[in-house]
């Protein structure tokens, strides 16, 4: 029998009494390796992040009628994410089958899954454009494939953001340059990996070299995060202003999960006002403190807690 691994029900307490409120969209899946079974998904492992450091985070997605949808919702209520906007699916819960080399994860995914069939009533739709969010994350991943895209772009042209983030989020051929283009339209802020560079620069029709200048093209983007593995990671800002921080010196478990865990520090603490330095920094604390444990969304201990909070 499989083991399955999910957070504790019982909630830690918050970082901090300020809240942020940020909308994550996208798949929710299982990541299989041997014979663990560990909750995940990148929209869904930056809203528990987000919900951990004292933000308010809501996960737009679907799951299956099945065992692992049910483990799903537990697991969310769990995280003190909200979830009222995941449906079940007549698909079945997302899994990705995920192996290890030197420390790096790959991916082999079930399709259609229950992500590929994310829908909102007209009413929900409603609702979500009648608020404010101080941050919407979206991928392209999720959106392989029609239903899902259709819906992840209603949401985008109707919401009230102040940032709308957008986690590239390559993996195998689930996606397009049309699809790269039409999210960089929409975004604020564009989180990369290095290995994605070559990626996007032939999206948008340029070389790696002038990568960066030519996504600032883009008007409505002001912030480029840039994950480097080892060499840590560079946001770079319009106006030609490059912040590095360093990756440490962690002993590494694994890598999953740790990008997004960076993503969610630097959208909660550049809500509370710190600059892209600052975030920066706090996120990559956050980044390593991940890569030292097993699954996406580990319980913060409290030497974590004193450097986020320094």
């Amino acid at each position: 029998m499989a083991t399955v691994w999910f957070p504790s029900i019982v909630a830690e307490i918050q970082l901090g009494s300020f809240e942020m409120k940020a909308l994550c969209f996208g798949e929710i899946l299982w990541d299989v390796k041997d014979d663990t079974r560990t909750l995940g998904g990148a929209p869904l492992n930056v809203a528990g992040h987000i919900s951990k450091l004292g933000g308010e985070s809501y996960i737009i997605s679907s799951v299956g009628d099945d065992e692992l949808g049910q483990l799903t919702m537990t697991a969310i209520d769990g995280l003190e994410v909200d979830r009222r906007f995941v449906h079940i699916s007549g698909y079945e819960t997302g899994v990705a089958e995920v192996v290890l080399e030197k420390g790096i994860p790959s991916y082999a995914f079930n399709d259609p899954a229950a992500w590929d069939d994310i829908k909102l009533t007209d009413e929900e739709l409603s609702f979500i454009s009648s608020q404010h969010f101080d941050a919407v994350v979206y991928g392209t991943l999720a959106s392989r494939h029609a239903v899902t895209r259709k819906t992840l772009f209603a949401i985008l042209d109707a919401i009230n953001s102040d940032e709308f983030f957008f986690d590239v989020n390559i993996r195998l051929s689930f996606y397009s340059d049309e699809l790269i283009r039409e999210c960089l339209k929409r975004a604020t802020i564009l989180k990369i990996n290095s290995d994605e560079i070559p990626v996007v620069a032939s999206a948008i029709g340029t070389d790696e070299k002038n990568v960066i200048d030519s996504l600032f093209s883009f008007p409505k983007l002001h912030k480029i995060i840039v994950t480097c593995g080892g060499a840590g990671s560079y946001c770079h800002e319009r106006g030609g202003n490059v912040i590095h921080a360093e990756a440490g010196n962690a002993t590494v478990v694994n890598t999953v999960g740790a990008g997004d865990s960076l993503s969610a520090a630097f959208l909660y603490f550049s809500s509370l006002g710190y600059d892209s330095k600052v975030s920066l920094s706090k996120a990559s604390e956050l980044a390593e403190y991940v890569v030292t444990k097993d699954g996406a969304i580990p319980e913060y201990d409290e030497s974590l807690k004193e450097k986020l909070l320094s």
